[in-house]
């Protein structure tokens, strides 16, 4: 075989290939994995992880620290010991992963017939639900303010600082408020309860 028919027989061959490449199917592509299952389940409704876990555990950083006038005498409280602290401390996590449990999907916000517990300046559960589901980014938007209103009041405990504990907690509250005036009772805001309770002396 001389040069020319070694080169006419290559192109021939090398043509074939190429036919052959362009007739076979494409290769199947994978489908693309299906989204994973949502692994929680919730248990208790809104209401039950706001009355069992979180008013519970707020109290506690709330009234761990401040200057309470008893008798006509101005006393100042905190946390006596590491101990103390310590239990402090506990309670400020639970109010914090607290707000995760608020974001989970499918959490009812009450049992099936609960009412108001108080009608006529709480929403009932129905309409509570109406406005988290008609604003969702909002109501994930409070919880996760719940917990970032938790830092400085860790921080300040971690310290032992009464007096930044004692402003953390106020930041607390005003979180806490935000929310249930937008979603609990937006037709009821009003001037809050005066206190008896004052930051303790620095």
């Amino acid at each position: 075989m001389n040069l020319y028919q070694r080169c006419v027989a290559t192109v021939v061959l090398v043509s074939a290939s190429l036919l052959a490449a362009c007739a076979a199917p494409a290769p199947q592509q994978e489908p693309p994995p299906a989204a994973a299952a949502d692994p929680t389940r919730p248990v208790a409704t809104i209401r039950e992880v706001m009355n069992s876990v979180i008013d519970p555990s707020v109290d506690v950083v709330w009234n761990a620290v401040g200057s309470v006038v008893d008798g006509g005498k101005l006393t100042d409280r905190a946390p006596a010991n590491d101990e103390a602290w310590a239990e402090v401390r506990r309670h400020a996590l639970i109010v914090s992963e607290a707000a995760n449990l608020l974001v989970m999907h499918d959490r009812p916000v009450a049992h099936p017939g609960a009412a108001s517990l108080a009608p006529g300046v709480e929403l009932t559960p129905e309409e509570i639900r109406a406005l988290i589901d008609k604003n969702p980014d909002g109501w994930n938007l409070y919880a996760r303010e719940l917990q970032d209103s938790l830092t400085p009041a860790l921080a300040a405990i971690d310290k032992k600082d009464a007096v930044a504990l004692f402003e953390a907690g106020e930041r607390i509250d005003a979180t806490c408020e935000n929310c249930h005036s937008t979603f609990w009772y937006p037709s009821a805001i009003g001037a809050a309860p005066a206190s008896n309770t004052s930051a303790p002396a620095k």
